[in-house]
Parts: structure tokens; sequence; C-alpha cells
């Protein structure tokens, strides 16, 4: 019976590589559509990557710009693949290289704020639960579709994460920070563009004035949370590295807005290395351009 486990491991894996071509392929019709029929946000992209790399040309430019859509269209899909394999591929797409650091502060029984962005691919931490020992909480933002908003709800909490509805998720990490039992990893997508109003906090990003949400600094320094910067780094098709970097376990004696420039300073280094894995079809600087 010595040859019944190659033969399942040799199933399994042509099972995965089957899946994976089934998702290369998807990928390329959301490509072809988005890129050459749709132009999806094409201006926005250019005006974007143009802005924060004047110094490359416009062939460069326009390397750029088709390799984000080849991204853009990877994303679209690798949300289904992360669901429908099983936890040992689901480690492979998205392994964590040292999750050692959070272990660290969870034994020491500290509050965790996971400063990530839209850099590579952000849907995977849906997994994070399966990670770390943290009870993991993050934002949603409900949709009106009911069914649609239950569907995303099922699948985005679907391996343990905790979701707070947007226009509460302050209060409610704050609460979460705040209980005794088990230490809390607040995780906050930090790259997004305050509404026009709140847009009060700047820092210097990609060369630019970059209006900034501080939600994140101020919930990590009325806990005293231990702030953490999670990179992301793309190293094949639909498989990503991330590594956890210590940002600050000091919080509530950080200069003002220390966190967040030290945040979007680590951002900037990421998407230097790699530009096109970042989220460049977003009006980042929309409202500042606009004064």
């Amino acid at each position: 019976m010595k040859f019944i486990k190659p033969i399942k491991k040799w199933l399994s894996s042509a099972f995965f590589n089957s899946l994976l071509t089934i998702a290369g392929a998807l990928s390329a019709m959301v490509y072809f559509i988005v890129f050459h029929v749709l132009k999806y946000r094409y201006d926005v992209i250019r005006k974007n990557l143009s802005s924060s790399f004047p110094v490359r040309g416009e062939q460069q430019i326009k390397v750029f710009i088709k390799h984000y859509y080849r991204h853009l269209s990877d994303l679209v899909v690798e949300p289904f693949l992360h669901l429908v394999i099983g936890a040992k591929r689901r480690r492979e797409l998205a392994n964590y290289t040292n999750p050692e650091l959070l272990e660290n502060f969870y034994s020491s029984n500290r509050n965790v704020i996971l400063l990530a962005s839209h850099y590579g691919n952000w849907e995977y931490l849906i997994n994070l639960p399966k990670v770390v020992k943290f009870k993991v909480f993050t934002a949603f933002t409900p949709v009106s579709n009911h069914w649609l908003n239950a569907k995303l709800l099922k699948m985005r909490s679907f391996f343990g994460v905790n979701l707070i509805a947007k226009q509460y998720f302050y209060r409610g990490a704050l609460s979460a920070l705040k209980q005794l039992k088990r230490p809390s990893l607040v995780v906050v997508i930090a790259d997004q563009r305050p509404a026009p109003a709140s847009g009060k906090h700047f820092v210097s990003f990609l060369g630019q004035k970059t209006s900034a949400q501080i939600g994140a600094e101020r919930l990590a320094v009325v806990s005293d949370a231990v702030v953490v910067y999670l990179e992301c780094v793309k190293k094949a098709r639909f498989h990503y590295d991330y590594t956890f970097h210590l940002v600050s376990d000091r919080s509530s004696q950080s200069s003002p807005l220390n966190i967040t420039a030290s945040y979007y300073n680590l951002l900037e280094k990421n998407i230097i290395r790699a530009p096109e894995h970042w989220l460049w079809s977003h009006d980042r600087w929309k409202h500042i351009q606009s004064e």
C-alpha cells in the first residue's frame, strides 16, 4: 500500500495545477476586457503613475500600465482561487515569512494594529486567523444589495475574521482592543484616501503631498497597541510573501503623525520595488490635485 501516498500526492498536485491553469485563463479573459476593450480607468492609472514616477519615460510608464492591468486581472480571480483550495495550498499562495514576530506579542498579551495596504493581494488576509492566535478584526463596507452583502460577509469571514461595518469601525476596533481575555489584531488598509472633509493630515508619499487617514494611529495611541506594517511581495502569479515589520511598540509615546509617516515610508519602498502591484486605478490624489 506504499504506492497510495505518492498517488494521492500526485493527484493533489495535478488538481492544484489545474486550478492555477483555469485561474490563469480566467485572468487572461479579464485582462483582455479591462485593458483592450474597456480601458478601465486608463486615464487615472496613467496620471497616477506619471505623477509618481516623473523621471520615467513614456515607454516605461506604458510598461507599468500594461503590467498593472495584468496584476489587476489576477486580483479579480484570486479570492475565488483562495477559497476553493485546501489549507496547505492556501499557505503556498499566501506565505508568511516571520509569523514569530506576532507570536511574541501575543505571548506578551499585547494587542496589535496591522497596517496593510492596497499592494499585492489584500484579500488573502482573510486567512489570517489560520496563521495567528489573535482574534482578528477588520473593516467591512456594506453594499446595498442584501443578497450580495450576505455573500460577501460570508466569504470574508469564512476563516474567522471578525468584520466591523466601516461606519462603526473606530468604535468597534477600540472596543476589541480593550478586551482583556485575548489579545486582538486589528487589520487596517491604511492607504485609502480620506473623505474630502476629513483630509486634514498630510504626508509626503511618492514625491507628492498626500492626505492621510490617521484613524489607525489614533487607535494605536489610545490603546497603546503595537503597530506592525505588513509588507507584501508578489513572488509569482497568484503567489505572495507577507512579512511583518515592527513600526512601534510604544505607540502611546509616539509623536503625532510619526506612525502614519513611517507607514507611508515603508509602503513607498514596497511600491518603488515593483510599481505594478499597487492599486493605481484608485484616484488617490484627486482632491489635492483639484485644489
